[in-house]
């Protein structure tokens, strides 16, 4: 865009008082949040069609007429003067809060929402501390819309934000408001329950505790959660996320807004993703010759297995779920061949506004063409283990249910060749072979994926590896260490830094700390994107309530009476 072109679509206008410039056909309240000014509302978000219900942004304006306006669908003009925080404005806002209270139920403490809440936080910037309304309050239904959200119509303002959602992102429809006035609700049709894909961002939408998420509810209180900021491995599409826990185990996911990616949206089966890291087949404990024994026994009789075995005989095995500096490690300490294993596709979906679910359910496929190129399914592998030309394979098996080898590798595998085994889960090859070691989950490692489209994105371990689990970065290290290869192990940053000088073509110029909350793009990526454009001014998720406890000092200051700190690791400090 010419700056002549920037410079005519620019309006300037002030909000009390103070100077402010707004693109052409902005709303007063478009133009306010872009900038950084802060205007109460409910029922407007940026994805979606504006309504006007909720009437919670009122204003006042010059030019314009004596009675407030809802800044929402206002039109910001050159010279307007916006009134948005005096008392007149004020005090129009506090009736519209005293209305949508009058048959609101007072169970803030037992609400879920409590904390990130919208109508909490503004009845105590603009509420009353009494209600003239003393009537019996009008009480609507409580039930399941889906399998995934639960409603209570006490608690609803009728902003319908979640039935806009699905209709113009869905594209599914199964919300609507029936019935009016006060006895009006929202409900599903007949026969029709809230079951898209996308189900769980109704929740996120909702301004309070209409709809929530049973997957989480009566868990934990939010101000408890601390989040880390990463990415969904469920597929390639690579939704950022934050992923919240307590007492380090996660709690919940929510997306993070990156519009390249996935706008502000995340599916159900990426929020259900953490599960894997807590199933019964999981492999908690390193094994030698089938036998559990401490991570250091398991760790020096891999060396010693490692470092007898020439480098041209040693082949690896590995996964979509791989991330990027595992990739880089298994190529670089094994001279033989490599084999990949996929997770076959699975269900897809495309949002009216253009957020694709993908079909590939393997987060990093494109960080595996990028690190390692052509690589086969293990054919190589198979026929080195057939000829004798392998002597032990090294297996980086980080995938959710383990990888479906093919047959004929399965059956080579199970001959005399050795294996060294790095497993999420308790597979036969993690019961049979020479040494295995527990693996990690994307939600309990650092590293990189690379979604479909290019973006390099960072991964980080929001809760701790279980038992004396030390990971695949560490374990394929200290085997290339034994080797010669690396004078001593390394963070993921610091791994990425040899993967970047070794594969500069892919990797050039990028450095691990700069790809930041929203990643970048390869070179040759479909998304080039900068990072700059990447959010907007409206954030994803609850987590854009400015209510909540976000750091580790916080919660203890909070909580500093409890002997445990309420799940953070200093206690009662």
């Amino acid at each position: 865009m010419s700056e002549t072109t920037t410079e005519r679509l620019e309006v300037p206008f002030t909000i009390d008082g103070a100077s402010y410039t707004a693109l052409k056909g902005e709303t007063v309240l478009e133009a306010a949040l872009r900038n950084g000014y802060f205007i109460p509302h409910y029922c407007w978000h940026p994805s979606l069609s504006i309504a006007g219900n909720c009437r919670m942004c009122l204003v006042h304006t010059k030019p314009g007429p004596p009675k407030p306006q809802i800044a929402c669908n206002t039109v910001v003009s050159e010279g307007m003067e916006v009134d948005a925080s005096s008392e007149k404005t004020l005090t129009a806002r506090e009736g519209i809060l005293e209305f949508l209270l009058a048959n609101h139920p007072l169970d803030c403490p037992i609400c879920d929402q409590a904390g990130e809440c919208d109508l909490q936080q503004y009845s105590f910037d603009h509420g009353r501390t009494t209600s003239k309304f003393s009537e019996i309050k009008t009480q609507r239904p409580r039930h399941d819309l889906g399998p995934r959200i639960r409603f209570n119509g006490n608690r609803c303002i009728l902003c319908t934000r979640c039935v806009r959602f699905c209709d113009e992102v869905t594209g599914t429809g199964e919300l609507t408001v029936v019935n009016r006035s006060d006895s009006a609700w929202i409900d599903v049709f007949p026969g029709v329950p809230l079951d898209n894909p996308l189900s769980g961002c109704t929740a996120d939408l909702c301004p309070v505790g209409a709809l929530l998420d049973s997957d989480w509810i009566h868990t934990t209180r939010v101000w408890l959660l601390r989040g880390t900021k990463s990415v969904c491995s469920g597929c390639a599409t690579g939704c950022n996320v934050n992923v919240e826990a307590f007492d380090d185990s996660v709690k919940r996911m929510t997306p993070r807004e990156n519009q390249p990616v996935n706008k502000w949206w995340m599916c159900d089966e990426g929020r259900d993703s953490h599960r894997e890291a807590t199933t019964d087949s999981r492999l908690n404990v390193a094994r030698l010759d089938g036998q559990p024994v401490k991570h250091q026994d398991a760790l020096e009789a891999a060396l010693d297995l490692f470092s007898a075995t020439p480098a041209a005989k040693i082949a690896y095995l590995t996964t979509g779920h791989a991330t990027c500096e595992e990739l880089h490690l298994l190529e670089t300490i094994t001279d033989g061949p490599g084999g990949v294993n996929y997770r076959p596709d699975g269900g897809a979906f495309e949002t009216l506004d253009g957020f694709k679910l993908s079909a590939d359910k393997n987060p990093n496929r494109a960080g595996v063409v990028a690190v390692l190129g052509d690589v086969d399914a293990g054919e190589r592998v198979r026929k080195g283990i057939e000829s004798g030309q392998i002597e032990l394979v090294v297996v980086c098996d980080s995938q959710p249910g383990g990888a479906n080898w093919d047959e004929g590798l399965v059956e080579a595998l199970k001959g005399d060749v050795k294996a060294i085994v790095i497993s999420l889960e308790d597979t036969w090859l993690a019961q049979t072979k020479q040494v295995a070691f527990p693996g990690l989950h994307a939600i309990e490692k650092d590293g990189t994926f690379v979604n479909q489209n290019g973006r390099l994105q960072r991964v980080r371990a929001a809760v701790s590896a279980p038992g004396d689990t030390r990971g695949e970065l560490d374990v394929l290290q200290e085997l290339g260490r034994s080797a010669g290869h690396f004078p001593r192990v390394l963070s993921a940053g610091g791994v990425f830094r040899r993967l970047a000088a070794a594969s500069p073509d892919a990797f050039g110029g990028l450095t691990y700390r700069g790809l930041g909350a929203v990643g970048l793009p390869l070179a040759g990526a479909a998304d080039q994107t900068p990072a700059d454009k990447c959010q907007t001014y409206y954030n994803a998720g609850p987590v854009s309530r400015e209510t909540r406890a976000q750091d580790e000092q916080t919660r203890v200051a909070v909580h500093r009476e409890s002997p445990l700190g309420y799940g953070t690791v200093r206690g009662n400090v």
